[in-house]
């Protein structure tokens, strides 16, 4: 909802919209079930529009990690975007929000303890845009800006703890 209303939603949680959930369906008809894509594993955002989103992708049991929900923009959140001081990333840990740069080490952290994990096999994590974005980068990848339910799909090098990326796929549901 905070979408729509172009305002900053970082950990608050605002509920899926009609639209959301359509996004969701599309992104389980369009990518997940015509690549026969099957999780061994799913985890999800503790935050409440990431698990409904998984329950729209996937009806397999899953757990909730707090490593992996959103990047927190401190008092900003709920602000309508136009609204935030242009040097907002610097300025968020005075206002109780996060660096983008401690969101993805924080991200990187938790999924690299999930493939640590015996028997982890093929894992679907479901998570948020500047979060998602900001582990890549933690990552020494290049991240886009990611439409909403786009997939970053991704493999484990367990020798080095290195995540690699094979491809962005952008749910054109805009």
């Amino acid at each position: 909802m905070f979408n729509e209303q172009d305002r900053v939603q970082g950990v608050c949680d605002s509920p899926l919209t009609e639209k959301g959930k359509e996004q969701a369906l599309y992104t389980r008809d369009h990518f997940f079930r015509d690549r026969d894509i099957q999780a061994s594993l799913a985890i999800s955002s503790t935050q409440e529009r990431a698990s409904d989103t998984l329950e729209l992708v996937t009806e397999q049991p899953y757990d909730r990690l707090k490593g992996i929900k959103e990047m927190s923009f401190g008092l900003y959140e709920g602000w309508l975007n136009k609204m935030i001081p242009k040097d907002w990333e610097v300025s968020l840990p005075q206002y109780g929000g996060e660096l983008f740069s401690d969101a993805g080490i924080r991200m990187m952290d938790t999924l690299s303890e999930v493939m640590k994990r015996p028997d982890t096999g093929s894992v679907l994590a479901v998570s948020h845009g500047c979060a998602i974005r900001a582990f890549l980068t933690a990552c020494g990848l290049n991240p886009p800006r990611f439409n909403n339910c786009s997939v970053a799909e991704l493999d484990w090098d367990s020798e080095t703890g290195a995540f690699l990326l094979v491809e962005i796929w952008q749910n054109p549901l805009i």
